[in-house]
Parts: structure tokens; sequence; C-alpha cells
């Protein structure tokens, strides 16, 4: 899987984030973990490696609400053509 090559990711003050693809004018706004995740897709991260930053960064997280949480971030990202199956 790989991330849209034409999409940003702007993070905010507050640790938030707006993802935007000019091509398709899709934009996906992003909570903490979120922007967490993004990071990890983005150095050409895995799912497994994005789920163990949440556990590293947030802290109660078990590792299957961690998997759980990326592949349903993983499933917007899809949708919204943010990501796509290599």
């Amino acid at each position: 899987m790989r991330l849209n090559p034409l999409a940003m990711m702007r993070e905010e003050f507050d640790g938030t984030g707006i993802v935007f693809d000019p091509d398709n004018n899709r934009a996906m706004t992003l909570n903490a973990s979120g922007v967490a995740v993004w990071r990890v897709l983005s150095t050409g991260g895995t799912a497994a490696d994005a789920a163990v930053r949440l556990r590293e960064t947030f802290r109660g997280v078990t590792p299957e609400q961690a998997a759980a949480d990326v592949r349903k971030f993983i499933g917007a990202l899809k949708e919204k053509s943010l990501l796509a199956d290599d």
C-alpha cells in the first residue's frame, strides 16, 4: 500500500491535522492518532509499524485496539482515494 503522492498533510498546533488531495479535491481531518499513523505510512512504514507507533505514543492502547484503529484509518484513507494498494 502507498499513500497518494499528491496528498499533503498539514499538522495543526494542537496535534490534529488535515490531509488534502488537490487532484480529486478531497480532504480529511485527522485527530492526533491519525497524524501519528499518517507519519508512519508517509515514510514507508506498514500498518503493523503504525500500530506500534500508536502504542508507543498513546498510553493504555492495547495491541488489538491499535491494530483495529489502524485498519479503520486505512479504510477511511482508501475511501477518500488517499491510499492505494500496490
